[in-house]
């Protein structure tokens, strides 16, 4: 998992990843931790009072954004969705292990999810979720 950090709050990043057992590492702009749930690593940022979050956090928050704003008009947006789902996975890191699935279940998958936001009237979606209705994940 990717986090985004200044040095400003990297030292509180990295104690908040370590209390909750993450090894941290940077790589340019970025901390990373390897092997790791993003919603665990977020948890872990908030408990310890950082204020970034996980890279796909935030782009997953841009693809509910991105749904709401369309009220559920998919037709013909498919590209659109995989392109959203690219930069979650792009932005994560993660495209040696996880694809975007094929432009049909993509657009199932956003119509999927944005029936379940009206209907629970909620804004998060947990990375268990948004893997099982967007991604694929790599041989090997």
């Amino acid at each position: 998992m990717r986090i985004r950090c200044g040095p400003d709050e990297e030292a509180r990043c990295r104690a908040a990843l370590a209390r909750a057992g993450f090894e941290v590492k940077r790589s340019l702009t970025w901390l990373v931790v390897r092997d790791a749930p993003p919603d665990a690593v977020n948890e872990a940022l908030a408990a310890g009072g950082a204020d970034p979050r996980v890279a796909v956090r935030q782009r997953i928050g841009q693809l509910i954004g991105w749904l709401l704003d369309r009220e559920g008009s998919l037709d013909g947006r498919a590209v659109n969705v995989q392109a959203l789902v690219r930069r979650v996975l792009e932005e994560g890191g993660l495209t040696g292990r996880y694809r975007p699935r094929p432009l049909d279940a993509l657009l199932a998958g956003a119509a999927a999810l944005y029936a379940e936001l009206v209907e629970t009237a909620a804004g998060f979606v947990s990375w268990d979720r948004f893997v099982e209705l967007f991604c694929e994940e790599l041989p090997g």
